[in-house]
């Protein structure tokens, strides 16, 4: 007669226990995804990037693929330069921005090359006139010389003083009257000779006081100050050699 088999061990097998935690961390890891498949303050979210590209802009990419727009709330759509939208081309989507940057203050902040040296004295203007007066011909010749022959860069600073245009201006505003300043030197100095790819021309309206050591002279708002730089005018003409 055989003997009965020993009873089992209590509990459940090993691979069991396994295959439960496996399907825990399954349903874990979907239920992230779907967490994070959606913004939950979809409003709130919208108006910041609405306000933030209002205050600030941004570049919009290319063209986005074909086909209906992206929902609001979809992770295509908060990758706002996926694509852009065409008017012209039926069957795109997109985002309707411009290819360029909006915002309320269009100014930017541009880093200068090299160290400035003052060419001469600050050309000087009557208080919104931006025509060269003799006295300004007289100087412009003298710092022409000096220029000459040179292959250093060549800055026209343009600057005007704060008070309000009049009426009949013929600029919209300070800086419209600073550039014009800026281009009348510029004309200058082309006709005498100066390399028109060596002179660059910046208009800084009433945003740069006037230095009381430039040129030695009594500080004066309505001037275009001319600087040279220790920077080549061949550095900046074509393409840079790719190593």
């Amino acid at each position: 007669m055989a003997l009965p088999e020993d009873d089992p061990p209590p509990g459940v097998p090993e691979w069991v226990v396994t295959y439960g935690d496996m399907m825990s961390l399954l349903l874990t890891f979907f239920i992230m995804l779907v967490s994070l498949s959606e913004v939950a303050g979809d409003k709130k979210y919208l108006q910041v990037l609405e306000s933030l590209q209002k205050g600030i802009g941004y570049r919009a990419g290319r063209l986005s693929p074909p086909g209906k727009n992206f929902p609001v709330n979809s992770m295509v759509e908060q990758l706002k330069t996926l694509g852009a939208h065409s008017e012209v081309e039926k069957g795109r989507g997109g985002i309707k921005a411009p290819q360029t940057i909006e915002g309320d203050d269009k100014q930017v902040l541009m880093p200068r090359h090299g160290n400035p040296i003052p060419a001469g004295p600050p050309v000087l203007f009557d208080r919104f006139e931006s025509t060269l007066s003799d006295d300004a011909r007289r100087k412009l010749g003298v710092i022409a010389q000096s220029l000459s022959g040179k292959p250093n860069k060549i800055e026209i600073r343009g600057h005007s003083a704060a008070q309000a245009l009049p009426s009949d201006s013929p600029h919209a505003d300070h800086f419209g009257l600073s550039y014009a300043r800026a281009r009348a030197v510029f004309d200058f100095l082309a006709a005498a000779g100066i390399e028109k790819d060596r002179m660059r021309i910046i208009s800084l309206a009433q945003h740069e006081p006037p230095d009381l050591a430039a040129g030695g002279e009594a500080p004066q708002a309505d001037r275009v100050d001319i600087v040279v730089l220790d920077t080549f005018s061949a550095e900046y003409v074509g393409p840079k050699e790719t190593r």
